[in-house]
């Protein structure tokens, strides 16, 4: 948050520190000059640039680098971009960061989970990142050349040969940005969505991050390059989904999506024009959110006195939605930027 010093707003700077020093250095310099940075930060620097002729690049490193920068008071808020990769430390590098206030964006296999969350839902664990040949050199698997990967599957070959990205390449001259940056709304969706697969959300106690295959949580970090704060949660049909005082269970019944809700605010929630309908939304895996038409509604639990116009804490109210054949049930709270997904 900006502060005030003597009438002047003066703005935060952010420290991002990458392990990778081609891609993920261009990705994040490119969010960095993005109007959105530069509207809530002073700047952001990312780390290493071109000048760091040895930069220090393990994760434990990098939270070494972005403590000093915070110690120093170089800057007002630090991250680090780490993938699994068999690095040394893991365990030590999220403790340490976590008592440090150095925050992760973490991603497993490799940053390449965040790239393919732009394009697809998918919980495969890749255990490569890149085929490469015996000279350590990569082969570009997943072209018209070398269509198929050995011995395993790998992140890149699948974006290439999916048709995500038909020229995807880690070198410096590839503008990851510039191919990824308009389906960046679907990538938090979907890495949001991954994490509910992998039961590591992170809207509640996490497991230990490092043995995760496949994780990313890279879409926090957009957040707060666009001081956004945003909660999303997903959910599977039929079951309680909690979030930020709200609880949703959707399903799909004879045809038609059945909802319940229920909160623990302090104070009533008003049930009038305004809500639930526009709060109630059918959308897919490209963001196509649809409005939904309510066919009926009564109360299931009502032990605290709510009225047709007033839903009171732990009471629970059920609608009865029109279907739209769409495979994911939305329930949006604007007011507080939180969006809660059912998988239909």
């Amino acid at each position: 948050m900006a502060r005030k010093k003597r009438g002047v707003i003066i703005k935060p700077v952010l420290f991002i520190a990458c392990e990778g020093t081609s891609s993920e250095y261009q990705y994040f310099e490119s969010w960095a000059q993005t109007d959105e940075a530069l509207n809530f930060f002073e700047r952001v620097d990312v780390y290493p640039d071109e000048n760091d002729d040895k930069p220090k690049t393990t994760p434990y490193q990098l939270y070494e680098k972005a403590k000093k920068v915070i110690e120093d008071g170089a800057a007002n808020f630090a991250w680090i971009v780490f993938d699994k990769d068999n690095h040394p430390r893991l365990p030590e590098t999220f403790d340490n960061a976590a008592a440090e206030g150095v925050k992760i964006a973490f991603s497993s296999r490799s940053f390449e989970e965040w790239v393919l969350m732009h394009f697809q839902k998918i919980n495969t664990a890749f255990n490569v990142t890149e085929c490469k040949d015996a000279a350590g050199k990569p082969i570009n698997c997943g072209s018209s050349l070398v269509p198929h990967c050995a011995p395993n599957n790998c992140l890149t070959g699948h974006i290439r040969r999916q048709n995500f990205i038909p020229g995807y390449s880690k070198k410096k001259t590839f503008d990851l940005f510039d191919a990824i940056n308009r389906r960046t709304e679907i990538a938090i969706v979907n890495s949001a969505w991954l994490r509910f697969q992998v039961h590591a959300s992170i809207n509640k106690v996490q497991p230990p991050l490092h043995p995760i295959n496949p994780y990313t949580d890279v879409d926090q970090l957009i957040f707060k390059l666009h001081d956004r704060s945003d909660k999303i949660e997903w959910g599977a049909s039929g079951t309680d989904i909690s979030l930020n005082n709200w609880t949703i269970n959707a399903s799909i019944i004879n045809g038609n999506i059945i909802v319940r809700l229920s909160h623990t605010k302090p104070q009533s929630v008003a049930l009038n024009a305004l809500f639930p309908l526009p709060a109630f939304f059918t959308t897919d895996d490209d963001l196509n959110d649809t409005p939904c038409s309510l066919i009926s509604s009564a109360f299931v639990v009502n032990h605290h006195g709510s009225l047709h116009n007033l839903l009171c804490s732990n009471d629970i109210i059920e609608f009865t939605l029109q279907s739209n054949n769409q495979p994911y049930f939305l329930f949006r709270d604007e007011g507080i930027t939180l969006r809660i997904y059912v998988v239909l």
